[in-house]
């Protein structure tokens, strides 16, 4: 699952977090996405990105995983 989050509300920061290896690798060669954390014994990786606007960042997420998010509690959105 890969997880889609504002750090801020109002800011242009978010935070994007997955578990899938194949989508790790598309945002380490993707511009604008920039690992911040990982799991050494798990799969398990969390980038920092910035977007000018919520509908981008979703937009963005959309054209990486090729699936809809759906929003969850607080602003949190799900690819699954």
């Amino acid at each position: 699952m890969t997880y889609l989050w504002q750090e801020e509300k109002g800011k242009i920061f978010y935070k994007v977090q997955t578990d899938n290896r194949l989508l790790a690798k598309k945002m380490k060669r993707r511009n604008g996405f920039h690992l911040c954390g990982f799991a050494v014994n798990d799969s398990l990786w969390i980038f920092s990105c910035q977007f000018s606007r919520p509908d981008i960042a979703k937009k963005t997420l959309k054209s990486i995983t090729g699936k809809n998010g759906k929003i969850d509690f607080e602003g949190i959105f799900i690819y699954e």
